[in-house]
């Protein structure tokens, strides 16, 4: 790393130093985004775009992440050109080398001498067009933060206010999943449950930990459960008293106590090369009827449809096991397309069992559901998040046994994210598409990503190339189960 410059420099917030420490050069902390158009955006309107809406008004996209003594900084980049973050290349091929021109930029590491983000124009890919392939770390901000950034770089395509899509009917917008997770309110009696619940950690997990980081982490926690204007995303209702006391203690068990992800065909240590595919064109209104017929939500059916794709699939390579556990992002902030000039990462992690071989859509539907509820009447994002806290506050040694303790007990990432409702226009060309995929920690070797806008939902999926070689054939048995719905 360069020399630091004691000038222009902000420290970086834990939250997200967490980020920078779960780097791994076979599993990079990099969210990545694709937008396809119906015609080829400029690309000095795009740069324009860039530099007014993202770079002036977000200083981090025009710093560097340095370190000086153990401390993190974002520093201002000297003579700055968004022209730099800004690349073009002419694919001449179709959806398949698209595909891989992808799974390449996700073993490429962003250049930590620069702020870290980049886009690609990528031209002449048959049945796209142009696309526009958006990437930066997860340092910078949250999946959350990445779609609001989104909704102010963009503009309606017929003048009306960009909504994105409404979930459930609190008064606030909120992440999908993140409202399936509730908030107790609790008085200071409650506080001795709590503290119940941490004293009966697995030793052999506190032994990991010392003291101090142990006690603050929770405390790190603990006081965001303590405002719920922090955690306002996360309230659909309000659990009892005793649900509270029991499912705070059983969650906590659950989570530290929980062994590896169970071992399956893709079990092992990734490499570096990442394979990816996506499903598209998922109807919106047709989800939703099906959740209404199953008693489930949007959610539920989409969750359903990934759990019965990946039955098949495993059972395909005669490998199936009863469950798989995920890693679900949640909110700890409202949506709002107002953003402060600081972006960063304010959220939490919170496992989510998914039962395989379930048998019908319906069966799956409920299972995800009653699985989502029982999230709901626990304090486990304030759990992770202090988890997260001490994952930065600690030495580097212990960041990693820490990193790896908890993201190898999941398969992997999964999210699913609203995005505008109506159609959305960046630098001037209509947008027809939208994919995510989600970074992956430690030994993980798949990451599905969900995203709605217009009407339709898509499914970006990410593999490890040689755990995980036939994406494509998970993307085909979703697209199999919809069919089927």
């Amino acid at each position: 790393m360069d020399t630091v410059r004691t000038v222009n420099a902000t420290p970086i917030p834990t939250a997200d130093q967490t980020w920078l420490h779960m780097d791994r050069p076979n599993n990079l902390m990099e969210v990545r985004a694709l937008m396809w158009f119906d015609d080829e955006p400029d690309r000095e309107a795009v740069e324009r775009v860039l530099s007014e809406r993202l770079v002036d008004r977000h200083p981090v996209f025009r710093r560097r992440a340095v370190e000086r003594d153990g401390d993190w900084f974002w520093e201002d980049v000297a003579e700055f050109d968004v022209a730099d973050h800004v690349r073009t290349t002419r694919l001449g091929g179709d959806a398949d080398d698209l595909k891989a021109w992808i799974g390449e930029r996700f073993a490429e590491p962003l250049d930590r001498r620069r702020p870290l983000w980049d886009c690609t124009l990528v031209s002449d890919v048959e049945g796209y067009g142009t696309v526009l392939f958006f990437r930066f770390h997860h340092a910078v901000a949250d999946g959350i933060r990445a779609v609001q950034l989104m909704f102010n770089m963009c503009e309606p395509a017929d003048g009306s206010a960009v909504l994105p899509v409404p979930v459930g009917r609190t008064r606030r917008r909120a992440h999908p999943l993140a409202v399936t997770t509730g908030v107790v309110r609790r008085g200071a009696g409650d506080l001795g449950d709590f503290a119940l619940g941490a004293a009966r950690l697995p030793l052999r997990v506190a032994a990991t930990l010392s003291p101090r980081l142990l006690r603050e982490g929770v405390e790190a926690g603990w006081g965001l459960v303590r405002r719920p204007l922090k955690l306002v995303d996360m309230v659909e209702g309000l659990a009892s008293r005793d649900n509270h006391s029991v499912n705070t203690i059983a969650e906590v068990s659950r989570l530290l106590a929980a062994p590896r992800s169970v071992k399956t065909s893709w079990s092992g240590t990734p490499g570096v090369e990442k394979s990816v595919s996506w499903v598209t064109g998922l109807d919106l209104e047709r989800i939703k009827t099906v959740g209404r017929e199953h008693g489930g939500t949007v959610n539920d059916v989409l969750l359903a449809l990934v759990s019965q794709a990946l039955t098949r699939y495993l059972a395909e390579k005669d490998a199936l096991v009863d469950e798989i556990s995920w890693l679900v992002p949640v909110s700890l902030l409202p949506f709002d397309a107002n953003l402060p000039e600081e972006l960063g990462n304010h959220f939490s992690l919170v496992f989510l069992p998914m039962p395989l071989g379930t048998g019908s859509t319906q069966a799956a539907v409920r299972a995800m559901r009653d699985r989502m509820l029982r999230i709901k009447n626990s304090v486990e994002p304030a759990i992770t998040f202090g988890v997260q806290w001490m994952v930065a506050e600690s030495p580097r040694a212990l960041a990693v046994r820490l990193t790896n303790l908890f993201a190898n007990k999941g398969v992997g990432v999964l999210t699913n994210v609203p995005g505008p409702r109506t159609p959305i226009t960046f630098a001037g060309a209509t947008v027809a598409g939208v994919l995510g995929w989600v970074p992956m920690s430690g030994d993980q070797p798949l990451g599905v990503a969900i995203f709605s806008y217009d009407g339709e939902v898509s499914i970006g999926i990410a593999g490890d190339a040689a755990l995980v070689p036939d994406p494509d054939r998970i993307a085909d048995l979703i697209q199999q189960e919809y069919a089927a719905l």
